[in-house]
């Protein structure tokens, strides 16, 4: 399973780039559980695997329900299991997290 084909689930807005806030609000919760990732370098920063921590969401999407999301300002993120990139300053391992969509903001 792809974790990038969760986006095939949803009508993709804005170039097909995001969903509403009222599918995510829907469809992903926020759990307890939290993770610390990498960006891998792609956000621009995170070149020599510079980690961050959020909370994990899970989808209600059938076939999706294992995926580790996390959401970094308004964008969602899937977290790669198979891939870990170490962090140079402290020489830990973390998952990479890569992009999946935006989440737009509420409809008034």
């Amino acid at each position: 399973m792809n974790a990038y084909e969760l986006r095939n689930h949803f009508n993709l807005t804005k170039w097909n780039t995001a969903i509403s806030r009222e599918d995510f609000e829907q469809h992903f919760t926020q759990t307890g559980e939290r993770i610390t990732f990498t960006f891998g370098g792609w956000d621009g920063k995170s070149y020599d695997g510079e980690s961050r921590t959020a909370r994990v969401y899970r989808t209600d999407i059938l076939g999706y329900e294992e995926v580790r999301l996390i959401k970094v300002g308004k964008h969602l993120h899937y977290i790669e299991e198979d891939t870990e990139v170490v962090e140079k300053t402290t020489g830990i391992a973390h998952k990479r997290a890569s992009w999946l969509v935006e989440v737009l903001r509420k409809e008034a």
